[in-house]
């Protein structure tokens, strides 16, 4: 008996409709087994391709991508199976079929084995055909979907996971910021302390030597021990120790020492209003020697008091090793206090001023001319 013609051109139908059901390769040498097949395949709507060899299969899996592979018996076991682990390891949803004769039982548990879903016993098997390619395409449809639902997975926990990205990092930014507002608001309620604190203790005083003295007091108890020296004006550019602490050098006096640093700051600082640092001042103890060679190895910290017309009232210098220095909180404790200590002495200066006796305007002629009568 001659081979029958491709099903496809004796039953003319639609390979787009024929598609929608499945897609078969079968593998086999041409004879009535492998046609017999795949006329009865696209009998029940399946589209079909043909290969005589596996060296022609594999060329055509390539670029066609069935949903089952339909293989005869005819073809060597090994190839076969090898064929069948080949394609599923690129395609795992692709079933495969063994068709021809009875399988011996070592032949069958090889195939099962290396992936293949059944095995038809031809003839005896081929009313059975119908059936078991729906459980076939049921299962091929079934692995697909679950691969499509686990791309989508896939695909969504990506996204979740970029998202959860975004999201930690606009976490930690938001972190970052309220750790950084609360710093701040911790900064400004505990510099509003401090001021209160010090502003309730100097307000009360109006004599000058019992505010300087307070005020150091109090600057020593927030910094810790430290040598200071507060130089209040005398006239025109003059300036004298009004108030000091010697913490360092306490067997030591320190007047000619604090009088050589005050001619030296105090021009400099007169018309300066920032906070001020010296990290170095081994430069200026070995530049100008004699007593200011105490301030080797020392760090040097000033500040000036100005009135509301910018006159310099007083100059405060602290000086101490500078393994311990001033640190950037004693430089806010600093900043907080030289505007206090200012508002007090120029508040002092004004009740002095006004306390200070005056002659009174000379009269009028006429109240001359009265009391003359």
């Amino acid at each position: 008996m001659e081979p029958l013609e491709h099903p496809n051109t004796a039953f003319n139908v639609p390979l787009q409709t024929q598609s929608k059901r499945g897609r078969f390769h079968v593998i086999g040498p041409r004879g009535k087994d492998r046609d017999r097949m795949v006329l009865q395949l696209e009998t029940l709507g399946y589209v079909c391709e043909m290969s005589d060899t596996l060296d022609a299969a594999h060329t055509l899996n390539e670029s066609w991508n069935p949903d089952v592979l339909m293989i005869s018996s005819e073809i060597e076991p090994t190839d076969a199976t090898a064929m069948i682990r080949d394609t599923q390891l690129q395609r795992p949803s692709v079933r495969a079929i063994m068709f021809g004769g009875a399988p011996t039982p070592n032949a069958l548990v090889e195939a099962i084995r290396s992936g293949a879903s059944d095995w038809l016993n031809m003839p005896t098997d081929r009313s059975r055909v119908p059936e078991r390619m729906e459980q076939i395409m049921a299962r091929v449809r079934a692995h697909r979907e679950r691969e499509t639902q686990l791309e989508q997975l896939t695909d969504t926990c990506e996204q979740l996971t970029t998202a959860r990205d975004e999201m930690s990092e606009q976490v930690d930014v938001l972190c970052g910021d309220l750790a950084s507002a609360y710093r701040t608001m911790r900064e400004q309620m505990s510099d509003v302390a401090l001021s209160s604190e010090f502003k309730a203790l100097i307000s009360q005083e109006l004599d000058v030597e019992e505010m300087l003295r307070t005020s150091l007091e109090f600057v020593l108890k927030k910094l810790g021990p430290t040598n200071a020296v507060v130089y209040l004006k005398e006239g025109d550019n003059q300036y004298g120790v009004g108030a000091y602490v010697n913490f360092q050098w306490q067997d030591m006096d320190l007047m000619p020492m604090l009088r050589e640093l005050g001619k030296l700051v105090c021009p400099a600082m007169a018309t300066e209003h920032e906070l001020v640092r010296f990290d170095d001042t081994d430069e200026l103890a070995n530049e100008v020697g004699g007593p200011l060679s105490m301030l080797h190895e020392s760090q040097l910290a000033s500040f000036s008091c100005h009135r509301e017309d910018d006159e310099c009232m007083a100059v405060f210098v602290l000086f101490r090793d500078a393994d311990t220095g001033f640190s950037p909180e004693d430089a806010t404790t600093l900043d907080v206090l030289r505007t206090l200590i200012a508002e007090q002495l120029s508040q002092i200066i004004r009740v002095h001023k006004r306390s200070k006796p005056e002659w009174p305007d000379e009269p009028a002629e006429d109240n001359w001319g009265d009391l003359a009568a």
